[in-house]
């Protein structure tokens, strides 16, 4: 009988029980490869189904505020546009500066002995509203938790004064004046003139009223976030976007 030596022994290998290593070797790459496009799969889906566990909160506030940085390219945002019809009402009075006889030099007492007045009705005038980004008030964007709702706070709309069309049609203007028994021998041009001039002003003043910002408030704060929807990525579009101005309480998503 033959004994082979210990050190030859020592150098025959161990013989393990590994079958998992058997199937992959039998199966090749393809396993791997099946695995690798599984994954892949999956990783598109949650990027496109459920954007909020890809990006989180802050990946949604960062598009909605690229959409907001696209609309600030200009330097106001219109919102809405009014047809206002105004009434000007200016008076003029003719007053002479009486002396005593004795007194002849020196200021002497005015004293009114008649007075113009003119009503002018002026239809169909123009104004439009915009939200401004050339002020301090920088927009902000805050978004839920889930993704579902996205909060926009931007400066309140106001009067465009820049942008102010008055009626220029003089057939369309409502003239009526109302003299003393003096002023009907002065010329009443000088009173029409003035009333003329302060038109203007009272359409930007009647447009900017409690009641006409109120109405232009609440229907654009809809316009807003459509302009803003609009901008989004696909996978944005179906989030709830609430504007609220920068001067009213705040609201937490």
């Amino acid at each position: 009988m033959r004994v082979m030596p210990d050190d030859a022994a020592q150098k025959t290998p161990l013989a393990t029980s590994r079958p998992w290593l058997s199937v992959a070797g039998c199966l090749g790459g393809g396993v791997l490869t099946v695995v690798f496009v599984f994954l892949l799969v999956v990783g598109v889906a949650l990027y496109f189904l459920w954007p909020r566990i890809v990006g989180g909160s802050r990946g949604t506030e960062t598009m909605v505020l690229q959409a907001i940085g696209e609309l600030r390219k200009a330097p106001a945002l219109k919102v809405a546009d009014r047809e206002i019809a105004v009434r000007i009402e200016h008076s003029v009075p003719r007053e002479w500066t009486v002396r005593p006889w004795m007194v002849p030099i020196g200021p002497g007492y005015r004293l009114e002995v008649g007075r113009t007045t003119v009503a002018i009705d002026v239809p169909e005038n123009r104004v439009q509203y915009i939200v401004p980004f050339d002020g301090d008030a920088e927009p902000k964007v805050a978004a839920s938790a889930d993704g579902k709702l996205v909060i926009v706070t931007m400066p309140p709309p106001r009067v465009d004064e820049k942008v102010v069309e008055v009626q220029s049609d003089p057939s369309k203007l409502r003239v009526d004046f109302d003299r003393d028994w003096l002023n009907h021998i002065l010329p009443e041009g000088e009173v029409r003139d003035q009333a003329l001039a302060m038109i203007r002003a009272r359409v930007v003043e009647t447009a900017s009223t409690p009641s006409a910002i109120f109405e232009v408030r609440e229907k654009s704060r809809e316009t807003v976030a459509e302009m803003i929807r609009a901008l989004l990525p696909p996978r944005l579009k179906d989030c709830e976007i609430l504007v609220r101005w920068s001067d009213e309480e705040a609201i937490v998503p």
